[in-house]
């Protein structure tokens, strides 16, 4: 279950929600900053952007979505996220290890399961910049619509 507090009411229905929860099975209880994530509106415009893209280097949409997420999110989620960070940080071992074929498997294994819903609007925002930027020095222009 998730819960955002942002006002009295909510903190008050919080703790009235942890007060009733069962101590068997034993609960856990975790909180963090909020960060809103990224907009409809942002992704909808994202997968515009590949489809424009794509057309221009006779790329799927798809394909590129593989790419641009191992390109730019995987780094954005490492300096971002701690859990994340820790598996490419396994991932960096494994290679280290000598075992470049495995680590190869293992990061498009990883890259596949990296989804752009998660991202925050912070972070959404830099990804589609750095897309932006490599479409331009492609030659290709991309619709920026007044958010």
């Amino acid at each position: 279950m998730k819960i955002v507090i942002s006002t009295e009411e909510l903190r008050r229905r919080a703790l009235e929600m942890i007060t009733n929860l069962p101590l068997s099975p034993v609960q856990e209880v975790i909180t963090r900053d909020y960060k809103k994530d990224r907009s409809l509106n942002q992704n909808a415009l994202y997968f515009k952007w590949l489809t424009i893209i794509g057309a221009d280097l006779g790329e799927s949409k798809e394909t590129l979505h593989e790419c641009y997420k191992d390109k730019f999110l995987v780094n954005i989620y490492t300096r971002d996220e701690p859990e994340y960070a820790e598996m490419i940080e396994s991932l960096r071992e494994v290679w280290k290890q000598g075992m470049k074929k495995e680590a190869i498997d293992l990061r498009k294994r990883i890259v596949a399961l990296t989804s752009t819903t998660p991202a925050t609007v912070a972070q959404m925002s830099e990804y589609m910049q750095n897309i932006d930027r490599e479409a331009a020095s492609l030659g290709i222009r991309l619709p920026h619509p007044d958010d």
